[in-house]
């Protein structure tokens, strides 16, 4: 038990410190922005790079990982979609967003973070990378053509799609690994200079984001229709995981590292910037205080799947 503290209870201390930094007025909430710019556009790319660029493209993609998470992510979001449209009669934004809470993980800044602790930063930027496409090409377009055809934004199927795949082209993340799988296809060098500079600012990626996790938290609110709202925040911590087991077991050739990465990553909370997506919809309010409550109950999730890992085949 004491080894899992030692992993998860660093990773919830800086989050802590994010969170109290600003309302202690120590720094202003407005510096969040930019301090996730830094970890998105910059410190998380340079990890990938330095991790992937110079890898053998075969231990870079994992298509039995890559299918494990994929199937495991859908099936939990079409449980968001029965229990949002079956059972609380609600519509399909509220459903879109409900879903994608349920079944879109905090993966670059706090399952990363995690696994890092465990695997070591090179292993768990490759995880990353994978999940990364699995989330941008499934995930985020699942999202956006339930709730855009629902309403009256006018946009056709082509356009919606359009409008995503302009979205994708411009994602740093999904840049970097292009970049990156392309040094490992072609086994191109990478100058020491290049490599250096990737690898210092790799040291950032990690402490930085769960910093500005605990600081994008102080602006959230619990508000809203609290029962519904606990259901899908804590739902997000055991049905997430939970599908990730099912398709771990109709996927079984994949790496018994694989299948508990892929496990780890579900347990994580759901990703922040849906309270964003929230905002356009008018539904951030209900979303934030979602983002809340998995984020607190995720110390609970990720220490479970990594007492579990630990018991059965050991870090």
């Amino acid at each position: 038990m004491l080894d899992i503290l030692n992993i998860t209870a660093p990773i919830f201390i800086i989050i802590a410190l994010g969170y109290l930094s600003v309302r202690l007025h120590l720094i202003d909430p407005s510096h969040a922005k930019g301090m996730g710019t830094l970890v998105l556009y910059i410190a998380l790319p340079a990890l990938m790079f330095n991790a992937i660029a110079e890898m053998p493209f075969q231990q870079v993609i994992s298509p039995s990982y890559l299918l494990i998470y994929a199937v495991g992510s859908v099936l939990a979001f079409v449980i968001g979609v029965m229990v949002t449209k079956g059972f609380w009669r609600q519509d399909n934004v509220s459903a879109a967003l409900n879903s994608t809470a349920l079944a879109y993980a905090n993966s670059a800044f706090i399952g990363f973070a995690v696994l890092s602790a465990v695997i070591g930063p090179t292993k768990a930027a490759t995880y990353l990378s994978m999940v990364v496409l699995i989330e941008s090409f499934i995930m985020l377009p699942m999202l956006f053509i339930m709730a855009d055809m629902s309403t009256d934004s006018g946009q056709s199927l082509g356009q919606l799609l359009l409008r995503i795949a302009k979205n994708l082209s411009r994602n740093p993340l999904i840049i970097a690994i292009i970049i990156s799988v392309s040094f490992s296809i072609f086994s191109i060098p990478v100058p020491q200079i290049a490599a250096q500079t990737a690898h210092m600012l790799s040291g950032v990626a990690a402490p930085v984001a769960l910093f500005v996790i605990g600081m994008s938290l102080s602006g959230l609110e619990l508000k809203g229709d609290l029962p519904k709202i606990t259901t899908i925040g804590l739902g997000k911590l055991i049905v997430h995981p939970l599908m990730m087991l099912v398709a771990i077991m109709l996927v079984p050739s994949a790496s018994i590292e694989g299948k508990y990465v892929a496990m780890l990553f579900a347990s994580a909370p759901t990703f922040s910037t849906i309270a964003i997506i929230a905002q356009h919809y008018g539904l951030v309010e209900r979303v934030s205080a979602i983002v809340i409550i998995s984020t607190i109950g995720s110390f609970f999730s990720m220490s479970a799947v990594l007492m579990y890992w630990e018991r059965m085949v050991g870090f």
